[in-house]
């Protein structure tokens, strides 16, 4: 597909040799990339002089490895596939997820690989019935990137080859792959031949498992209020006409170190927090607890203690009453 350099002379795909005026990306610490028009080339030092796009950019010197071609496609084109663009590299792959990130086009393919950017907001025309129902036995490509695509490939796949499908969901801490997770497997309990109210059932386990393994397994960090500390597999078996007849959870790799030592800023798993500030102060008597205490375990890392009646001590307290829940599905009172 044919494109256009903004101003100056067109680059190739692969190009390392620049011109005065080009259009190129540099590496910015705050941006990853910023656009930027060279002012000078010195081959002598491997280095160009640019001035960054915008009214308050500045120049500077930038390394030509460091330097990456840009390709003018328009503000408001993307690509639903980056394997279609004409510069595959860094730069222009972050500038076409950043672009369609502000449209609210959270998903992007890399080929066979979907990119999911966390929107941290609802975005509920995604995951409507009837935007579900759009996917169901369509090829990919035919459709807007989305992980009920991935989830109805894996489907076919397994019904097809009659072999078992793996899904891998990764990403830094904050990124959405507990969302991610419970969307594909959302996708996969209503569109498999499952009766509705055995779907649900599962389906309804599954979800009334989270606060558990939340509470147990979570913690507030620099980068995410929520994270989990551990890794999680879902699995869910299907019978050979393809409806669904069970689920389960394994878990692994939990950060146990986490219970004795936080960095600062950061906070123990949650189960310690809430069962401060859930439980009654006869209960909390009876462990010799107390409830605004600063205890070594909890606030080492420089976090306050809570504070009784507060937003964040409530908030906390109706997750141990979830937590509580949850566990009376599960396991029966004597082990709890």
């Amino acid at each position: 597909m044919e494109g256009r350099q903004s101003t100056g002379s067109p680059l190739s795909p692969l190009a390392s040799h620049y011109e005065i005026d080009d259009w190129v990306w540099h590496k910015d610490d705050r941006e990853g990339y910023r656009r930027s028009r060279v002012l000078s080339v010195d081959n002598f030092r491997d280095s160009i002089i640019v001035a960054a796009d915008g009214p308050s950019g500045a120049s500077q010197a930038v390394r030509k490895s460091d330097v990456r071609p840009f390709y003018d496609v328009g503000e408001e084109r993307t690509f639903q596939d980056c394997t279609e663009m004409v510069h595959l590299d860094d730069a222009n792959i972050l500038d076409n997820l950043r672009k369609r990130y502000s449209k609210d086009e959270i998903y992007t393919y890399t080929a066979n690989v979907l990119l999911a950017v966390n929107p941290y907001k609802s975005v509920r025309r995604l995951y409507s019935r009837e935007e579900m129902e759009k996917y169901w036995g369509k090829n990919p490509g035919s459709l807007p990137p989305h992980p009920y695509a991935i989830a109805d490939v894996a489907y076919r796949r397994m019904q097809r080859n009659r072999k078992n499908q793996a899904l891998v969901i990764s990403g830094e801490s904050g990124a959405g792959k507990t969302e991610t997770a419970k969307i594909t497997m959302h996708y996969l309990t209503s569109m498999s031949r499952t009766d509705v109210e055995h779907g649900n059932k599962i389906q309804e386990k599954i979800v009334k498992a989270n606060p558990i393994l939340e509470s147990f397994g979570n913690a507030s960090t620099v980068m995410n209020m929520n994270s989990s500390r551990f890794g999680k597999y879902n699995e869910m078996m299907f019978d050979r006409v393809g409806s669904l007849v069970g689920a389960g959870i394994k878990t692994f790799l939990l950060e146990s170190s986490r219970v004795v030592f936080q960095q600062h800023g950061e906070k123990n798993y949650h189960v310690f927090y809430e069962l401060l500030a859930g439980m009654d102060e006869e209960f909390l008597d009876r462990l010799m607890l107390e409830r605004e205490e600063s205890y070594k375990l909890l606030h080492s890392s420089g976090t306050p203690p809570l504070q009784d009646g507060s937003p964040e001590t409530q908030r906390l307290a109706k997750q141990f009453e979830e937590l509580k829940y949850a566990l009376s599905l599960f396991i029966n009172e004597e082990e709890q």
